[in-house]
């Protein structure tokens, strides 16, 4: 899997904020948010501090210019975020994940 090609995926979400007011690239936050559910956070303030702790892993993929988010800016921007079009952008990643492993996946949920 490369976290560069789930980032251009992103990429191509529509991002409804009002761009004098965006302090977050759109993209950034949502490989935040995605990074740290995969990795078991529950709930914006933990993936604040998700966030907070991998800051400079996290920049290998995007630009977090102004830092981590708060919980809340996490949680304002998963509202606006239209569902289907991230669920099409992700399931593309994921499509591609799986022909560059030639099937040979592990789930991220555990399970077999």
């Amino acid at each position: 899997m490369n976290a560069l090609d789930l980032m251009n995926s992103l990429s191509v979400i529509y991002d409804p904020r009002q761009a004098w007011k965006v302090e977050h690239k759109l993209t950034d936050v949502l490989i935040l948010i995605i990074c740290a559910v995969i990795a078991g956070c529950e709930g914006w303030e933990e993936i604040e501090d998700f966030g907070n702790k991998r800051l400079d892993w996290l920049k290998k993929y995007g630009e977090f210019e102004n830092g981590v988010p708060s919980h809340h800016t996490i949680a304002r921007v998963a509202a606006v975020v239209n569902p289907k079009q991230f669920q099409r952008c992700f399931i593309e990643w994921m499509k591609a994940c799986h022909k560059v492993s030639n099937g040979e996946i592990i789930a991220i949920d555990g399970k077999p």
